[in-house]
């Protein structure tokens, strides 16, 4: 039995410009063929992974953060937050002026009252506007936060409550990490429910698999990837990732933008650099 790698796509597949290097697809179809199986780790929910993105091929799906799982075509899990624990949350930041994104496995949502600021914030938050507009499908606008049952996650932008804040307030209550883009804002992360993160995927995985977390390498970028890199046999941070993504990293890939995903296949032996 070969290896099992779980990838994040931003930062660590594509780049912040939409860019995706020729030497990253060439590495996933290589370690595939050599018998190992690659999956997605994303924080994105499953309708917002894009196509140019599922097309390199996959053997499995983490989407939301751990919120919905997928192997070999079969939904395996999926969790999300209790109806009370979302409404509790959801009025504490909306009281705060946070602008909030509710996002479940079929849409992404924002109240009509802050899409306008949503979007400005969209904008601000990639060096090329035309990206942010490309890559991310636009929220649903409601008029209640009542309209949406199955939450897997908020991305929440606040400019009054930084994240001690919000870490001193509800962290023993819920999975709070930074958003894994640049902002402006005081504070953005993403929050989901205590038993939702992206190392319980993998698990969830390597159970439906058969594999065990030897078996298991984990590559990111960012401060959402810090579980499943230390949860994987082997945790592997890109080098322009953060530096607790560097680490909490056993090995530590050269940049995106350095072919840094094929020479980490490489050196881990999941690929033959001279083929």
């Amino acid at each position: 039995m070969g290896k099992i790698v779980f990838l994040n796509i931003d930062g660590t597949i594509r780049d912040f410009d939409g860019i995706i290097p020729d030497s990253a697809i060439k590495a996933i179809h290589m370690a595939r063929e050599n018998g190992h199986k690659v999956c997605i780790s994303t924080g994105r929910t499953y309708t917002r992974i894009d196509k140019e993105i599922l097309d390199i091929g996959f053997d499995g799906i983490i989407s939301s953060s751990g919120g919905y799982v997928e192997y070999e075509g079969e939904c395996i899990s999926h969790r999300y937050f209790t109806q009370l624990a979302y409404i509790e949350l959801m009025n504490d930041l909306l009281l705060h002026q946070c602008v909030v994104e509710i996002e479940t496995g079929r849409e992404s949502y924002v109240l009509s009252q802050d899409m306008e600021a949503y979007l400005a914030i969209r904008e601000r938050m990639y060096e090329n506007p035309e990206v942010a507009k490309k890559g991310v499908k636009p929220p649903v606008p409601i008029d209640s936060v009542l309209d949406v049952p199955e939450v897997e996650k908020m991305v929440v932008f606040s400019n009054r409550m930084s994240g001690e804040d919000i870490l001193a307030k509800w962290g023993y209550s819920f999975h709070i990490v930074n958003l894994s883009v640049p902002y402006e804002e005081k504070w953005a992360g993403e929050i989901t429910p205590d038993y939702i993160n992206k190392s319980e995927g993998i698990r969830q995985i390597l159970l439906a698999g058969d594999y065990t977390r030897e078996d298991s390498i984990a590559i990111g970028d960012n401060d959402n990837d810090l579980e499943m890199i230390r949860y994987a046999g082997i945790g592997v941070a890109m080098g322009n990732g953060t530096a607790k993504a560097r680490e909490a990293a056993d090995y530590i890939a050269d940049s995106i933008d350095e072919d840094g995903l094929w020479k980490a296949f490489v050196h881990l032996g999941l690929i033959d650099e001279k083929k």
